[in-house]
């Protein structure tokens, strides 16, 4: 039998008790905002918001009328 050099089952499982331990005694919008501000400080995080910000300056495409189309 062959030893995993990484085992990605257990490091998941690990996660997410961690996060559930840290996450215990608040509401959902406690929960949501905790999410949100740890997924900020984070590079995708940042990412996304730049992103997402971007996004909201532009506005959605598909809600102005076709020019000409």
């Amino acid at each position: 039998m062959t030893t995993k050099a990484f085992d990605a089952v257990r490091l998941m499982r690990q996660l997410r008790d961690k996060l559930s331990q840290e996450m215990e005694g608040m509401t959902p919008e406690e929960r949501l905002r905790y999410i949100r501000d740890k997924a900020a400080s984070t590079t995708l995080g940042k990412t996304l918001a730049q992103y997402e910000s971007k996004a909201a300056q532009q506005g959605d495409a598909t809600d102005r009328p076709s020019a000409g189309r």
